[in-house]
């Protein structure tokens, strides 16, 4: 039986299927990341024509059919291309790093109204970004998958004594997303990785809010990319790589 809904998506990938289709991936607030065709998407005077780029935020009716591989695009409304973020290098390779994330964590079938909200909020972050770090972003953006997923940071209090840290370097442990004390990381035998107290700070603003110009960009934004990645990587059981990043780092 063939179920049509209509949702907010965005568009995470879409490539050439013929001379006349397109198949896209989308990533939907209804029904998690669907891949499905739009035919005759490639003809010149197409409903679909400029709709189904890359990153972009549209509503979109679907015909789903349970077991059908692809499932077929009726009709596309764009809301939103964000067209300030294919202007700037930067911008764009976070942008694309979402995508990236969210391809290889949010499954089919999967209602995903807030971690969608959180990811327009997000693009739209990138879209308005004027005089502050949008890598920050990426780093705002993986704190708060880790929380939606089930396994968030604490970075409040050292989990050995459970106060506030007082002394720094801290050490982050990857596993259990958690931060030890100089005292106290002898409690656990997991691996850590050095946390200075500028980087602490860091985080903690950024599972609280969006980054200002008045947090610190001289900070070095790689190693705690790293760090959150690795984490994810492993409560996800993926090897999860940022290819997108390297458009900007070169």
């Amino acid at each position: 039986m063939t179920q049509t809904i209509k949702s907010p998506a965005l568009v995470l990938h879409s490539i050439r299927w013929s001379e006349s289709s397109k198949i896209v991936h989308l990533f939907t607030s209804e029904k998690g990341c669907v891949k499905a065709i739009a035919r005759g998407a490639m003809r010149p005077k197409s409903p679909f024509c400029g709709t189904l780029e890359n990153l972009n935020h549209i509503e979109v009716i679907l015909a789903i059919k349970e077991g059908r591989g692809l499932q077929l695009v009726s009709q596309v409304s764009l809301l939103n291309p964000f067209s300030n973020v294919r202007e700037n290098l930067e911008a764009t390779a976070v942008a694309f790093a979402v995508s990236e994330l969210l391809r290889a964590v949010v499954h089919e079938n999967e209602a995903s109204q807030p971690l969608f909200q959180f990811t327009i909020q997000i693009l739209e972050d990138l879209n308005s970004s004027v005089n502050r770090p949008v890598i920050l972003l990426l780093i705002r953006y993986l704190l708060y998958l880790s929380e939606y997923l089930g396994f968030g940071w604490n970075l409040q209090i050292c989990s050995g004594c459970k106060k506030i840290p007082q002394k720094f370097p801290l050490r982050a442990e990857i596993v259990n997303g958690s931060v030890y004390c100089p005292e106290c990381v002898s409690q656990t035998s997991l691996k850590t990785v050095p946390l200075s107290f500028d980087q602490w700070q860091l985080l903690r603003q950024l599972q609280q809010a969006s980054p200002t110009t008045s947090i610190k960009p001289e900070i070095p934004s790689q190693p705690l990319i790293d760090l959150l990645l690795s984490h994810l990587s492993y409560h996800t059981e993926q090897n999860l790589q940022l290819n997108s990043l390297k458009l900007y780092q070169r």
